[in-house]
């Protein structure tokens, strides 16, 4: 794996990193991938899990493991989220 992160951080763009994506993963890879971040956007903007787990069609179980992450003050994901809002 760190050779992965260690790719993903010498890539120059954003289309270098979506070009890899793409070459690397599955498209239900990326789909599932594209889920969880959407559930952790959504969160962030003080959606309910419910209300998270109707609209994108997920369990309430993957709701619950966006909403422990964002309630991790430490977590990276948090501190980025936090920024965007």
């Amino acid at each position: 794996m760190k050779d992965l992160y260690k790719l993903i951080f010498e890539l120059k763009s954003a289309k270098d990193i979506e070009k890899f994506f793409n070459e690397i993963f599955t498209d239900n890879e990326i789909e599932t991938l594209s889920k969880r971040w959407r559930i952790l956007k959504l969160l962030a903007r003080n959606y309910t899990q419910r209300e998270i787990s109707n609209e994108l069609n997920v369990s309430l179980c993957k709701v619950t493991r966006g909403s422990r992450i964002l309630k991790d003050k430490n977590a990276i994901v948090t501190k980025y989220l936090i920024k965007e809002k």
